[in-house]
């Protein structure tokens, strides 16, 4: 039978492995993801693509087209960062809204997975929290499943730890009212509405290593 004294070893020997895997886990937290590498707001090369891809996605969006005609937009995630990098803030000033002063610059990485965001923020000492979002498009609708994250750390976290963070950015702002129903799980309408009663209906979002595909058709509104 055991004794007093290894049944003691046993425990201390349990709590010392889960001290160490409590360890090893919060300096994985800590590692910035290697991806996650925003560049300066003021970077020229940042600036130029930043600016393309916005005036192209405009360009698309508004485009005038056959109302049977389903066309495709592929977005790379490096125009994506660069315009987060070097727009968003601009964006947000000239809609009344300011990105908080306690998150870093917002940055993407696109898998077939899921989009996965990540921002630092002052609240989790400067680690990066990741919010991985897999779209869902049905009857009209656009969802997302969610799954949150930290740092380098290979297991998942609960969202909670920095999705309070994230909606008073959503707060600043009407433009991003959008993260707001995200963030709370809630869909939203599949049709973009454009200024001239028309709307962009988008059918799917596919997913591939470092870019978005949409597929949509854009049609006037009759209601």
């Amino acid at each position: 039978m055991p004794t007093r004294r290894t049944i003691l070893h046993a425990l201390l020997g349990a709590l010392l492995a889960m001290l160490v895997l409590a360890a090893i886990g919060w300096w994985l937290a800590g590692l910035t993801p290697g991806w996650y590498q925003p560049v300066e707001q003021d970077n020229a090369a940042a600036l130029t693509l930043g600016e393309t891809a916005e005036y192209r996605l405009v360009e698309e969006f508004q485009r005038i087209r056959p109302a049977d005609e389903v066309w495709r937009l592929r977005i790379p995630e490096a125009a994506i960062n660069a315009w987060l990098a070097t727009r968003l803030r601009q964006w947000l000033a000239g809609r009344g809204g300011d990105w908080p002063a306690e998150l870093g610059s917002p940055q993407v990485r696109i898998t077939p997975a899921g989009i996965t965001i990540g921002v630092s923020a002052d609240a989790i000492g400067g680690r990066v929290g990741l919010l991985t979002l897999t779209p869902i498009i049905a009857d009209g609708r656009l969802s997302f499943a969610t799954a949150a994250g930290l740092g380098s750390l290979p297991i998942g976290i609960p969202s909670q730890f920095f999705t309070p963070h994230l909606l008073a950015a959503a707060g600043t702002s009407d433009s991003l009212a959008f993260l707001a129903t995200i963030l709370q799980g809630d869909s939203m309408s599949a049709a973009v509405p454009l200024v001239d009663y028309r709307h962009v209906h988008i059918h799917t979002i596919a997913l591939e290593p470092g870019a978005c595909v949409i597929r949509a058709s854009t049609r006037v509104d009759t209601n």
